[in-house]
């Protein structure tokens, strides 16, 4: 059990990593692209016709993957008011919880987020302005909540496995409460 932990540790270290990477490198490409659109509309009087699509098209692969971001650093909405208010055993079961029902939600949007990527109209269809197949933007719907399937699953096998003592530590530190 140990080992499957830690080969999930290094995965979900390398997908964060490359998450960040490609956010880092989306959301810069989105600072230059919408600067110049600034510039080229209101220096220059010669409007760039592509740079809203590349713009919107930035942020939703700035959402997913900030979406996987955050729920590796566990910084997603939860209902952490009521968790906190349980203690040793119970706080796990409880946190143990949250995860399957977060689990439960990944699987529906892993489940219609493929059905939507292999539906025949998306696979063909292509943005307006600058014809980028959309599939490639579909698939990030399925990819990115694998990857958070993957997290939950390591996030519930460490509540499940790790001693209560170091539960306490990692919560104390996310919420950055002494204890």
């Amino acid at each position: 059990m140990k080992m499957l932990m830690r080969r999930l540790d290094a995965f979900n270290r390398i997908s964060t990593t490359a998450a960040r990477w490609v956010a880092d490198i989306c959301v810069a490409a989105m600072i230059v692209i919408v600067f110049c659109g600034v510039v080229w509309r209101y220096v220059l009087r010669d409007p760039l016709s592509w740079v809203d699509e590349m713009a919107a098209l930035l942020l939703v692969v700035i959402s997913f993957l900030g979406c996987h971001l955050a729920m590796h650093k566990n910084k997603l909405a939860r209902i952490d008011l009521l968790i906190s208010k349980f203690r040793g055993r119970a706080r796990t079961v409880a946190f143990v919880i949250s995860e399957c029902l977060s689990l439960v939600m990944v699987g529906v949007v892993i489940y219609y987020g493929t059905k939507l990527f292999f539906l025949p109209t998306s696979l063909r269809q292509r943005t307006s302005g600058m014809y980028i197949p959309l599939w490639i933007f579909y698939g990030l719907i399925p990819l990115t909540f694998v990857g958070n399937a993957i997290l939950t699953v390591t996030h519930i096998l460490h509540y499940l496995c790790d001693d209560e003592e170091k539960i306490d530590r990692e919560l104390a530190e996310r919420e950055n409460i002494a204890l």
